[in-house]
């Protein structure tokens, strides 16, 4: 049963790598057009390199999402695991997760760092053209930020009641 446990475990972590090591390969190409496009002088064109590198920005930190679950689900669920000692030795003290509110706060900072690049690539591709539908964007990176303002404001009262 312990051993059924740690495959179960095991698969959302391995392909949670795989997945991020695909967005971070696409961001790497996306980089990499960008900056071919900024040589090739094809600045203000409809190839748009800026904005590419936008976008390859925007990959990179999906990516780093998908790597910041898979830590988090090792740590959480294979704390006794040779990988989840490695991976305790080298990543930084911010990625230590103890619950699932510290990983959920670690994946929503994440997601909304995330949400504000793809509304910049969003009104950076819409040439001045708004409409109603751009306006949801903003509106759920402030309902993330309120989240996460409650959530740290109750561990805060919480930690100064003991």
């Amino acid at each position: 049963m312990k051993l059924y446990y740690k495959i179960v475990v095991a698969l959302p972590i391995i392909f949670s790598q795989l997945i991020a090591l695909i967005f971070i390969g696409i961001g790497i190409y996306n980089t990499c057009t960008g900056i071919m496009g900024i040589a090739l002088g094809e600045m203000g064109t409809e190839s748009a390199p800026g904005l590419k590198l936008l976008h390859a920005l925007d990959l990179f930190l999906f990516g780093f999402l998908f790597i910041i679950f898979s830590l988090g689900f090792s740590q959480l669920f294979l704390p006794e695991s040779k990988l989840s000692t490695v991976l305790d030795s080298i990543t930084p003290n911010w990625l230590h997760v103890k619950n699932f509110t510290e990983l959920k706060l670690i994946l929503w900072e994440t997601m909304l760092t995330y949400l504000v690049l793809m509304f910049v690539e969003q009104v950076f591709k819409s040439k001045g053209h708004y409409n109603w539908e751009m306006g949801l964007v903003p509106g759920s990176i402030f309902l993330i930020s309120l989240s996460i303002f409650f959530i740290r404001k109750g561990e805060k009262e919480t930690k100064n009641s003991k």
